[in-house]
């Protein structure tokens, strides 16, 4: 239940900050729920592409001592990296802009799948945690509660933008920033933890 409630965390730290596919879904969201989520689940599969290429692949790889202690220091660095941008970002930068182009919900999977697949702060992000993973008894609960929480992110980010548009300015958006930046940069400290200190 631990790992569970640990990939739920993960999970919201990850998804929660206002980077471009979250901007991207809102502004979908403003004219469509079914473009906007299906956005989401596009750029969730991403993710669970390249959770599935760790558990095959990678985790293994990881039982060399040094890479992990490499990959935690890469970890922590990007982590904090992470938690630093959403920080930093103004709430003026964070005005939303209705979007004009007309999608299919095919479409918008297609696009936030290809969006999140060639990001390559995506790509580092899974590289990062792959040691705090390789830790993990029961990683793949972690995993489930991971996706969970993205799955719930997309669909309350589409709905609730949807239907009250006009409640979510700039100055909500920074305050939902800086409470993901401390999620994110807990996990960036535990991984340091686990890897030079248990």
């Amino acid at each position: 239940m631990f790992a569970f409630f640990q990939g739920l965390m993960l999970g919201f730290g990850v998804a929660v900050p206002f980077g471009p596919m979250n901007v991207l879904i809102l502004s979908y969201a403003l004219k469509s729920f079914k473009n906007a989520f299906f956005l989401g689940l596009g750029a969730m599969s991403a993710d669970i592409f390249y959770f599935s290429l760790l558990l095959f692949g990678l985790l293994k790889f990881l039982n060399n001592e040094l890479m992990s202690k490499i990959l935690a220091i890469f970890g922590f660095c990007f982590l904090t990296y992470l938690a630093f941008l959403s920080i930093k970002t103004k709430p003026k930068n964070l005005e939303l802009k209705e979007s004009k182009e007309k999608n299919t919900a095919f479409k918008s999977y297609v696009k936030g799948f290809v969006l999140n697949l060639s990001n390559p702060y995506i790509i580092s992000f899974w590289l990062s945690i792959s040691s705090f993973l390789s830790k993990e008894k029961h990683y793949f609960i972690l995993g489930f509660g991971l996706f969970v929480a993205i799955f719930i992110w997309v669909f309350c980010l589409s709905f609730f933008v949807s239907r009250f548009a006009d409640k979510f300015n700039a100055k909500v958006l920074f305050y939902i920033n800086i409470a993901s930046a401390l999620i994110i940069e807990y996990f960036a400290i535990a991984l340091i933890y686990k890897t030079f200190f248990v």
